[in-house]
């Protein structure tokens, strides 16, 4: 499964797929924001592993 919500460009994560997308059905961010201004507030993801 690929998880399409999420665009990610971290190449060296070991989750990360072809087109930028991240194939764990579901990521930890370190804070989530659904209010307006949420593409404004960067979301770090806690998921990340090295390859």
């Amino acid at each position: 499964m690929t998880n399409n919500g999420v665009c990610c460009n971290v190449n060296e994560c070991m989750y990360h797929v072809e087109g930028d997308k991240c194939n764990l059905d579901k990521i930890e961010v370190s804070h989530e924001k659904t209010s307006a201004d949420s593409i404004a507030i960067p979301h770090f993801c806690k998921s990340y592993e090295k390859k």
